[in-house]
């Protein structure tokens, strides 16, 4: 009798670990295609996502994922992560694609599975990525276009993501294709991230001169610091950010 129950208070357990909401998140396929199949300046080997079994059973996973227990930080290396795999996802499904701009409701009509409710890529962004934090997965969030923050060639993991989304929000203030300072002309260029999204990096910062402040190299941050400058807007580059 003692053995019956020994049995079937093991099988509840095993039963119950695997319905349990994960603790953490495996994101190692990920990582090792980003490795691969992601240069040094983000660009991307489009074509060697298609048809891969690691990437298509790491799509599956995050749709299956059960990421109530998850932390915050985790729960951001997350919805970071299946952003941006879901957009290479997004680009397969209409390849040959310029841009994602080409393809409609790229962002906002097509829906996909993420842990385990159907979205679209807005709404992963909007309702689940920025409500953890307004501003640093601005520099995670990679839309497939040029002027987006460089895809990094590995995964966010929950231990690290703010530090390297930090890395990440350096990386872009201080290339000069999206962000630069005119000096001469006593002109701030930003990226079209910070007129998309005013009012985060002003809550957070107190105004977008700050907010580059906090990232830009200390050369532009003095001049910044001690001079007036007027904020201008660089047009964004939709091309696809393709090797």
């Amino acid at each position: 009798m003692h053995r019956v129950i020994l049995i079937i208070v093991s099988l509840t357990f095993v039963l119950n670990c695997s319905t349990a909401p994960q603790a953490n998140f495996n994101h190692s396929k990920f990582d090792n295609l980003l490795k691969k199949y992601v240069d040094e300046k983000g660009l991307v080997n489009y074509t060697a996502f298609q048809n891969n079994e690691d990437f298509n059973d790491y799509l599956n996973s995050i749709a299956k994922a059960n990421i109530n227990k998850l932390s915050d930080n985790n729960k951001l290396a997350f919805y970071i992560n299946a952003y941006n795999a879901t957009v290479i996802k997004n680009v397969l499904d209409h390849w040959p694609i310029e841009s994602p701009l080409k393809v409609d409701g790229f962002f906002n009509k097509i829906k996909h599975k993420i842990a385990g409710k159907e979205m679209t890529l807005d709404e992963l962004e909007h309702k689940h990525t920025l409500k953890i934090d307004p501003v640093l997965p601005h520099f995670g969030l990679v839309c497939a276009a040029k002027s987006c923050p460089k895809l990094i060639p590995k995964a966010y993991s929950g231990k690290s993501v703010i530090n390297q989304l930090d890395k990440n929000a350096k990386y872009y203030l201080n290339d000069i294709d999206n962000n630069r300072v005119d000096r001469e002309n006593s002109i701030l260029y930003l990226s079209e991230i910070f007129k998309w999204f005013p009012d985060a990096f002003e809550e957070n910062y107190g105004s977008l001169k700050n907010a580059a402040m906090s990232f830009i190299n200390e050369k532009d941050k003095q001049f910044l610091e001690e001079n007036e400058v007027q904020i201008k807007f660089i047009k964004y580059n939709w091309q696809l950010n393709a090797q």
